[in-house]
């Protein structure tokens, strides 16, 4: 019996760590905001429009996930269309904290989590991605 096995490029191999981390920290910050409490006296301002937001990026991002690690067809197309909501969410969820200077932890988490969601969204528009997450010569338009 003869064996293949697919390798993935490094490129994809980060563009698919990041896009689970930044699942997990959506997923524990749309917790949060809904107000459940983590070990050690972790918590958030409770905000049902900020946990459900959260929950979104968490919702798409597992998606656009499963497809790059299941190799859809349509992973590529999902995963940018699931960060650019991200970074739309992010950039309100900054908006709209603009004004509360006293919660540190939200600052920092929209600031890193936006860098994050930019480096993903540069990576999946180099040809390497495009070609193995399902889309082959074509740019963004």
């Amino acid at each position: 019996m003869i064996e293949t096995t697919y390798r993935r490029s490094t490129v994809v191999l980060v563009i698919s760590v990041l896009t689970v981390g930044e699942a997990f920290s959506f997923f524990l910050f749309s917790l949060l905001h809904l107000g459940i409490q983590f070990p050690l006296g972790i918590s958030e301002p409770f905000s049902t429009g900020a946990g459900v937001v959260e929950g979104l990026c968490w919702l798409v991002l597992t998606i656009c996930t499963y497809a790059i690690f299941a190799q859809k067809t349509w992973a590529w197309s999902i995963t940018v269309a699931a960060h650019i909501f991200a970074v739309l969410s992010v950039l309100l969820g900054i908006y709209t904290t603009l004004n509360d200077p006293g919660d540190q932890a939200n600052f920092i988490f929209h600031r890193v989590i936006l860098v994050t969601l930019a480096v993903v969204l540069a990576l999946l528009a180099t040809s390497r991605a495009r070609a193995e997450l399902g889309r082959r010569k074509r740019s963004f338009t």
